[in-house]
């Protein structure tokens, strides 16, 4: 309806009100008729507008699926699988094994990813492949051909055979099951009691195939003879007659008994075999024997007859005389001359009794004897000891416990020495490293000369106890190249600091000759001095064992060692210092103590690591300063006896008591010149703040 219409209708009805006519139910009617017309109107817009929904939506789907195709389309990569061999190519398949693609035959495609596939054919094993971006598009897989099963057996069932293919030997069993790759083979079977047979295999790939060898014994026989002759023989239980006898057999084994009346029955196996299918026994019989029983004292000796080793009891010849004897190491011997009849049993008596020797036994150094955990006395020594084999131990305090072996003989005496060496010899015979070198300290070795110890009256600066001694030697030395530090001494004291390499002071003599005593235990040598209860009771002289150098060693190596002449410093004669000559008391100490050394300088205010300096024109260093130095004599002031070098003292260790002991050098705390000469000494009693020490020891 169009809206002019609609229009008019509406005027028409106006007009009819106005005009006051009754047209209800004329209204009423165009109204229904309105109602009716706007539903079917509304009805055809709701279908026009579903259907143009409908026609974008499947519009939309086709551009999406589309647009998937085109995008699948430019992605997909396709690869060709060609499988060989050619006679598996016409039945080969390919799946997929995992990853994002499809198979069409033997072509595969891909989306680009990572894909597995799986080339199988029938009689062949399948073979797995990963596709990805860098493979090529034609992919070729060769299968390789199943093998063939070959199960192999022998009638009879023989559980030793051997089965061979193409001359090798594959098996041994009475089954053999074997897997063997497509081709023509030749399969052989051995049995030494049969005869050996092969066959031609003829094996395509896949196949089951089975083989049976009928087996052809051996044909053989068994010659067997004896002396005496007309002996019974019995095979595998069953009596066969009297030797000689030639019997027809079979390849295998045959348990052999031959008997005679009053003779010894022999027992043995014999064999028929494809590589010997004669088999010859010439049995040499021997007469009945009896039984020999030992009774023996001791036990685990050796039994003889006629001189060859039996067993106890023992079969031996009937009707013979028998020489019976038995012996062990460390016993005389007994014999006896015997005949016992045949298949008698007869018992013997062996009580034997020990066989002594006697033994010298010597060493060069007095040791103590040991025998089997035994002291039996100190060389030299003579002992009555048992035939045996003993082990000899020779012990001395400090020496190195030497074992030697021995067997006594009651026909002779055995001598028996000994060379024992000090511990410390030992370890160098046996290329051990010094214990004092491990801990850095290094010895030098000195040859000293006669000299005169002290100063002459005419030195400048002497002091009243610089007593001039004439002295000599008969020992050369050795000396420590530097003083002892703090962190060797601590390994002494078993605390401190272990890496200290400043020289170790506030230390008494005392502990200073421990600390010797200690390093000489440590090298295996004899310790030089004798402290008992905190004191010092003794010295060893003839030890080479660590000790303090004595006050002429010092001096010698101070004024002498390695000169043409005699110094009055251990630098030489001059009094001038030259700046850093050692450790002495420098300006550094100034305002700090009394004395300081003018103008002098030496870049260490108190203790330097030792070896802070040059050494000395001896090879030594720090004797001219750094720390004093505790020396082995006690002090004393006891004026020399011999005026004369002829009648200088020998091997000079100081006066045999004394009030404390002597120091010698100078130390960083000393700040007048005339103390830095070499023969300056000090009656030291205690411990000091500068006061440290060096080591030595005799040189043999």
């Amino acid at each position: 309806m169009s809206e002019s219409d609609d229009s008019h209708k509406r005027g028409a009805v106006e007009s009819s009100q106005r005009n006051g006519t009754d047209e209800g139910p004329q209204r009423d009617a165009l109204a229904t008729d309105s109602q009716h017309r706007h539903s079917i109107d509304d009805g055809i817009e709701s279908g026009i507008k579903k259907h143009r929904l409908f026609v974008a939506l499947s519009a939309s789907i086709i551009a999406i699926l589309l647009l998937l195709y085109l995008s699948w389309v430019t992605l997909l990569e396709g690869y060709s699988i060609v499988i060989g061999p050619e006679d598996a190519h016409p039945h080969a398949t390919v799946e997929r094994v995992s990853g994002v693609g499809f198979v069409t035959g033997t072509t595969v495609y891909t989306l680009g990813g990572s894909l597995e596939i799986e080339a199988s054919a029938p009689l062949y094993y399948s073979q797995r492949v990963t596709l990805t971006k860098q493979s090529p598009p034609r992919i070729d897989i060769l299968l390789e051909p199943l093998p063939a099963q070959l199960t192999a057996r022998s009638q009879p069932a023989l559980a030793n055979s051997e089965w061979y293919i193409d001359g090798e030997h594959v098996h041994t069993g009475s089954l053999a099951e074997l897997e063997l790759a497509e081709g023509i083979y030749e399969l052989g079977f051995s049995h030494p009691f049969f005869h050996n047979a092969t066959t031609v295999i003829e094996a395509p790939k896949g196949a089951q195939l089975e083989h049976v060898f009928a087996l052809e014994p051996v044909q053989g026989r068994l010659d067997i003879t004896s002396t005496p002759s007309g002996a019974s023989v019995v095979i595998d239980g069953m009596d066969v007659g009297v030797t000689p006898l030639r019997l027809d057999r079979v390849g295998g084994e045959y348990d052999v008994v031959v008997r005679a009346e009053g003779y010894e029955p022999i027992v043995d196996t014999l064999s028929v075999r494809e590589q010997r299918p004669i088999e010859q026994r010439n049995y040499q019989l021997e007469l009945l024997k009896a039984t020999l029983v030992a009774n023996v004292n001791p036990s685990d000796g050796v039994l003889l007859v006629n001189n060859q080793p039996v067993s106890n009891p023992a079969r031996v010849n009937a009707n013979e005389n028998l020489r019976v004897r038995y012996e062990k190491a460390g016993y005389q011997s007994q014999e006896r001359n015997i005949t016992l009849a045949p298949d008698s049993r007869e018992t013997v008596q062996f009580r034997l009794e020990p066989e002594m020797g006697s033994v010298r036994i010597t060493a060069n150094k007095t040791a103590q004897v040991w025998i089997n955990g035994q002291q039996q006395g100190t060389t030299p020594l003579t002992l009555t000891l048992q035939a045996l084999p003993q082990q000899i131990e020779f012990r001395r305090e400090h020496y190195r416990t030497q074992r030697i072996g021995v067997t006594p003989s009651a026909r002779t005496t055995r001598q028996v020495h000994a060379e024992l060496l000090e511990e410390f010899d030992a370890r160098r015979a046996e290329n051990q490293p010094l214990y004092a070198n491990t801990i850095g300290i290094r010895l030098l070795p000195v040859q000293p000369s006669a000299f005169t110890m002290g100063s002459p009256m005419t030195e400048t600066g002497r002091l009243r106890n610089e007593i001039q001694r004439p002295v000599s030697f008969t020992r050369n030395f050795w000396v420590s190249e530097k003083q002892v530090t703090e962190g060797q001494f601590a390994r002494y004291r078993g605390a401190g600091d272990t890496s200290s390499n400043l020289p170790v002071t506030n230390v008494s003599w005392l502990d200073a000759a421990r600390f010797t005593n200690w390093l000489s235990e440590q090298e295996g040598l004899i310790p030089f001095y004798v402290i008992q209860n905190d004191r010092l009771v003794g010295i060893r002289k003839e030890s080479r064992g660590y000790r303090l150098p004595t006050e002429a060693e010092w001096e010698f190596i101070a004024k002498h060692y390695r000169r043409a002449a005699r110094t009055t410093y251990v630098w030489g004669n001059q009094s001038n210092l030259r700046e850093g000559q050692a450790n002495f008391a420098d300006e550094s100490l100034r305002g700090e103590q009394t004395f300081v050394l003018a103008n002098y300088k030496d870049e260490h205010k108190g203790l330097a690591p030792v070896g802070s300096y040059a050494a000395d024109r001896n090879g030594f260093y720090d004797l001219d300063g750094n720390a004093r130095e505790w020396v082995h004599d006690s002090y004393g002031l006891v004026p020399a006896t011999a005026p004369q070098m002829a009648d200088a003292e020998t091997d000079y260790l100081g006066p045999e008591s004394g009030r404390g002991h002597v120091v010698k050098g100078a130390s960083y705390l000393t700040g007048q010149a005339h103390l830095l000469r070499a023969s300056v000494r000090y009656q030291g009693t205690e411990p000091a703040e500068d006061i440290g020490f060096r080591i030595a020891r005799y040189h043999d």
